[in-house]
This record gives structure tokens, sequence and C-alpha cells, in this order.
């Protein structure tokens, strides 16, 4: 999955939740920070994205995306 693939995810996400784009990107990066100080999943982050990296909901639903069509 790719950049423009994410992008269009997140606006079918915003347009199914009758909410802005920028809401869905709010709420989903609010999610990711959550996920990210998780001290039992930070190693499993670490590996995924990076030492000490937050991605953006982009990179998050492509790098999930990437794991899960495996």
């Amino acid at each position: 999955m790719n950049r423009k693939i994410a992008r269009r995810v997140i606006a079918k996400i915003a347009k199914r939740e009758g909410i802005r784009v920028s809401e869905v990107r709010e709420e989903m990066s609010k999610a990711i920070v959550e996920g990210y100080n998780n001290r039992e999943t930070r190693g499993k982050w670490n590996d995924i994205f990076g030492e000490d990296t937050i991605p953006s909901p982009e990179e998050f639903i492509t790098a999930i995306g990437g794991i899960v069509a495996k």
C-alpha cells in the first residue's frame, strides 16, 4: 500500500463518519501516539517504524497494510 492509497482511505473514513479529513487525521494521530507510548508494545513499534519514530497516519496505514498483506 502506498501513501496515495492511505490518503484515500482516510478520506473514505471521513466521508463515512461525516467529519473532516483533518479530524480523522487528528484522531488517528492521537491513537498512534497512545500506542507508541505503551511500554508493552514499544519494541514492536520500533521494529516496524524505527527507533523513536512516531509515524503519520499515512505512514501507519502504509506500514500496517504491508504487514497485513503478507
